[in-house]
């Protein structure tokens, strides 16, 4: 991973080690984790969070 291409809402070692643990029920071993996988997890939870508080009615202080 180059050291310009940072995530910043995800622990990357957290995502590595959870993605390599859902893989070991599978017949081909994984020993990686592509950089490519960290910036889609980090896309899809930006997108999730946008359009859950985008959901919330605008009252209230505290984002539930």
């Amino acid at each position: 991973m180059s050291p310009d291409l940072k995530t910043i809402l995800i622990n990357r070692r957290q995502v590595r080690q959870f993605a390599l643990e859902s893989a070991r029920v599978r017949a081909h071993r994984f020993t990686r984790v592509s950089s490519e996988l960290l910036f889609t997890c980090e896309a899809h939870l930006k997108q999730f969070v946008l359009a859950y508080v985008r959901r919330l009615p605008s009252k209230g202080k505290t984002i539930v």
